[in-house]
């Protein structure tokens, strides 16, 4: 980044990076009480599950060299992006000792880009025209979809019940990928990006899975995930940056060995 310095640019990330701190605690957590917990309950093998619901992102941040606060130099608040929520869905394979379970997870979601707001914005739009602009507001079209594979661990509090709540965490990676993301800010068209990029991610989940009978366990849970901020810079605006927390609930069915 030329705006700022890289100095700058790694204080812009230090506020969305202490989410990424908790998820790693929180993570460390489980599997330091995974040992106690798992000579609880009962049962032992192999399971899969298949998980599908609603996603939405939490306005994802956007910021960089041309996606700025203008004169006042500052290097956070330079820009919001608004999406569209979305399916999601995936699966997910692992071991069940007891009350602990460690698992291969993989999804998919997607969110179509529909606008973002910036102080300033400077962009080359379609006719190779540079143009600057302040307080605008630019309209897009294309999508965003984020592919992620994790390792999780989760524990099962089963004390006996059919309604079984757990908890868990997990480390992986995300390749999310703007697809085909163009503009229009005051009638001049630009590209913004039709890229991909893949990041450490890091993500929560809680929920609760009602024992059908031995083999099937249905699922109702939510997700929170969080992302090593990807970047962009194929298109008008230059590099950025995009900050991307997500959200998802999901139903599920897990189907034990």
């Amino acid at each position: 980044m030329t705006l700022g310095g890289q100095g700058q640019s790694t204080m812009v990330r230090s506020a969305r990076n202490t989410s990424v701190v908790l998820l790693a605690a929180l993570s460390a957590a489980v599997l330091a009480c995974s040992g106690a917990m798992a000579a609880e309950g009962g049962g032992s093998g192999p399971y899969m599950r298949l998980f599908g619901g609603y996603s939405f992102l939490e306005s994802p941040s956007i910021q960089g060299d041309q996606i700025s606060n203008g004169n006042t130099g500052a290097q956070i608040n330079r820009g919001d992006m608004r999406t569209s929520g979305g399916p999601w869905g995936g699966a997910a394979g692992g071991y069940r000792w007891g009350n602990l379970r460690l698992e291969a997870m993989g999804t998919y979601e997607g969110h179509s880009a529909e606008s973002f707001s910036s102080p300033q914005f400077t962009y080359r739009d379609t006719t190779g025209t540079v143009r600057t602009e302040t307080n605008t507001n630019p309209q897009l079209n294309g999508d965003v979809k984020i592919f992620t594979g994790f390792v999780n661990a989760v524990l099962d509090a089963d004390f006996g019940a059919p309604i079984v709540p757990f908890f868990g965490a997990g480390i992986g990676f995300a390749n999310v990928n703007m697809d085909n993301v163009t503009g229009t800010s005051r009638g001049n068209n630009f590209t913004l990006a039709d890229q991909s990029d893949q990041v450490l991610a890091f993500q929560a989940m809680v929920g609760a899975g009602y024992k059908v009978n031995e083999m099937f366990t249905a699922e109702i849970g939510y997700r929170f995930l969080t992302l090593n901020n990807p970047t962009f810079n194929n298109g008008g605006a230059g590099e950025f940056e995009l900050g991307i927390d997500s959200h998802q609930v999901w139903l599920g069915l897990r189907v034990n060995f």
